[in-house]
């Protein structure tokens, strides 16, 4: 285990440690403003995230307080920016039985956030849950802005529901659950819905849902919290959260109307979410994202490790790997089988028989970390990441993460880090790899 939980931190430019947990999303607004918005609160930084106003809240022109969940900002011409969010529970326009569904709806701002339009609602009603990860609004080359959404459809099923194994970690001789709905029985998929007037109307992509297809329909597997980046113009990738130890991609090469079939990507993950982005000044892909080993997750060290990484050449190759905030001291983690792995140290309720479990990777430790849920925003000469975080050590059994907003950590529960954008080139000045062609050159293969 690693003494120093980020790679080179003495090149970080601030640390913030707040209480936003996992929705905070961020765009550039005039003079060099940043605008931070998590779940209904808002902040401003004048210093590039050095600092931060004090939050406050904003309301639309119903009167309604601005935001939710999976909270999303982009920024539009002039001074017009959008905020997407969740809604849950039935819409106005949707029919009785969707009383406990949920939806995305979108508000506008002709004045950097000052004033807002009445909300619109974004996606079509579902049989399941439609939901989004945050800070993944993008507003491509022809101005189309984009939202990657995921349905989720089947069983209701809480990570420590009782009529499955639950997962967890012996901290301190303490149990506290390190569960990531590894047992989920529903199945989600991908898709994306965009809007060519500024987010007045909204279409959906003509392909449907992104789901994997294991040995062509001899199984199935979801994915969800999906998120995108425009690589050239019209062509769009999606990163996906999976359970089969890799973040998987699909690519879309109409501006996001039509998608490619799911494949995996070389990064290894467990069951959470990635962040990817192209960074204006270079071309060049960043991604940032739970890297994890198979051996890593099944001895519970699931979410233990942030880890960015840099392509130069599209998104096929990926360098330059470097720890954000990680209990382990290695940068890189070599993927392993296309398969679902779960951690071993897993309990069934009181009165049913124990799994069988690997004792091998059953241990004991003095401290624990959680930390996930990256949002990342990439500025000129820096790039702002903030993820989850949660610490067990004094009393591991007041942290369990059942509740919205994450864990007691007594103070905070996210972290904020600004970093150099040199940071994740190694140290070193931001440059095209001489064995690729430029960013600019790379050619787009047939789909």
């Amino acid at each position: 285990m690693s003494n120093v939980p980020m790679t080179r931190p003495w090149e970080m430019l601030a640390e913030h440690k707040t209480n936003y947990f996992h929705d905070s999303t961020f765009i550039e607004i005039s003079n060099g403003r940043i605008l931070h918005c998590s779940g209904k609160q808002f902040c401003t930084s004048d210093d590039g995230g050095i600092s931060w106003s004090a939050p406050y809240q904003s309301r639309d022109k119903n009167g309604d307080v601005i935001g939710g969940g999976g909270t999303s900002l982009v920024k539009l011409d002039g001074n017009t920016i959008g905020l997407a969010a969740i809604r849950r529970g039935k819409g106005p326009d949707f029919p009785d039985w969707m009383e406990r569904h949920s939806y995305m709806v979108y508000w506008r701002s002709d004045d950097e956030g000052k004033t807002w339009e009445k909300p619109v609602r974004m996606s079509l009603p579902a049989l399941g849950q439609v939901v989004a990860y945050q800070d993944v609004f993008i507003r491509t080359s022809t101005g189309r802005i984009m939202l990657p959404i995921y349905t989720g459809l089947g069983h209701e099923l809480h990570p420590l529901d009782q009529h499955y194994p639950h997962h967890g970690k012996l901290v301190n001789g303490q149990w506290v659950s390190t569960s990531a709905h590894f047992f989920g029985t529903g199945i989600a998929g991908s898709y994306v819905v965009y809007s060519d007037d500024e987010g007045r109307t909204w279409q959906q992509n003509k392909d449907g849902h992104l789901i994997i297809y294991i040995d062509w329909a001899a199984s199935l597997s979801a994915t969800s919290e999906p998120t995108i980046a425009e690589v050239a113009p019209g062509r769009i990738v999606m990163y996906q959260r999976t359970k089969l130890g890799r973040i998987f991609q699909s690519w879309s090469y109409d501006n996001g109307e039509t998608w490619t079939s799911p494949v995996p990507t070389s990064l290894a993950a467990t069951t959470t979410p990635a962040q990817i982005r192209k960074i204006p000044s270079t071309g060049h892909m960043l991604v940032v994202w739970n890297q994890e080993s198979e051996d890593e997750i099944r001895a519970g060290y699931n979410r233990t490790r942030i880890s960015s990484a840099i392509s130069r050449n599209g998104g096929s190759v990926w360098e330059f790997y470097q720890n954000v905030h990680s209990m382990h001291d290695e940068t890189r983690v070599e993927p392993g089988p296309i398969r679902a792995v779960r951690p071993e140290e897993m309990h069934n309720k009181p009165g049913q028989a124990p799994p069988t479990r690997d004792g091998k990777y059953l241990k004991i430790v003095d401290h624990h970390i959680r930390i996930s849920y990256p949002s990342v925003f990439v500025m000129k000469d820096r790039v702002l990441i903030a993820h989850t975080y949660t610490h067990y050590e004094d009393h591991p059994t007041r942290a369990q993460l059942v509740k919205v907003g994450g864990a007691d950590n007594k103070d905070f529960n996210q972290i904020l880090k600004v970093l150099p954008l040199t940071w994740f080139y190694g140290g070193k000045e931001p440059a095209d790899n001489p064995a690729f062609p430029k960013a600019s050159d790379i050619a787009v293969p047939f789909p």
